[in-house]
């Protein structure tokens, strides 16, 4: 038998917001206004008529606080640059989700010397910490366990 690749309909994944079903189309996400078609969530308009709603994979993970990506910031330096930080990783969802909109930031904790940003995705967590490395160095150090979706990002700068 010829082994399910991903993405197929009806195998096992590793990741519990998989159904392994396609939705009725047109599903409507009543939380943050994503519209299933063709096989995929995307950005569109909501249609009027035969409309089916439900929780898109990421509102699920918002909702259950399971993020797939952690971003740890830390540092003095991030003290004194906190907000163009910030508006680095917002801009790079932004980015990720014009094609990908499944890939979200879920919350953003910060205190005086620390900032933590989850995300529903492990690839948009991956991307804010380079993007940060490129354009505020640092030190940058991305851990995964070998058997768990969950990744880690820790970027840190003194000043």
């Amino acid at each position: 038998m010829e082994e399910a690749r991903r993405g197929d309909v009806g195998h096992e994944s590793k990741n519990p917001y998989y159904e392994g079903r396609k939705y009725k189309e047109p599903t409507f996400c009543t939380s943050c206004g994503l519209v299933y078609r063709e096989g995929r969530w995307i950005n569109g308009e909501v249609p009027e008529d035969n409309l089916n709603e439900a929780l898109c994979p990421a509102c699920r993970r918002k909702r259950d606080k399971n993020p797939e990506g952690l971003v740890y910031l830390s540092g003095d330096y991030l003290r004194e640059h906190k907000e163009e930080i910030i508006a680095i990783a917002r801009n790079n969802e932004k980015q990720a989700k014009s094609t990908r909109p499944l890939q979200q930031i879920m919350w953003a904790n910060c205190d005086s010397n620390t900032l933590e940003i989850a995300t529903t995705n492990e690839h948009l967590a991956r991307r804010i910490g380079k993007a940060i490395k490129r354009a505020h160095d640092g030190k940058l150090e991305i851990k995964s366990a070998n058997n768990e979706r969950l990744v880690r990002v820790y970027w840190a700068r003194e000043e």
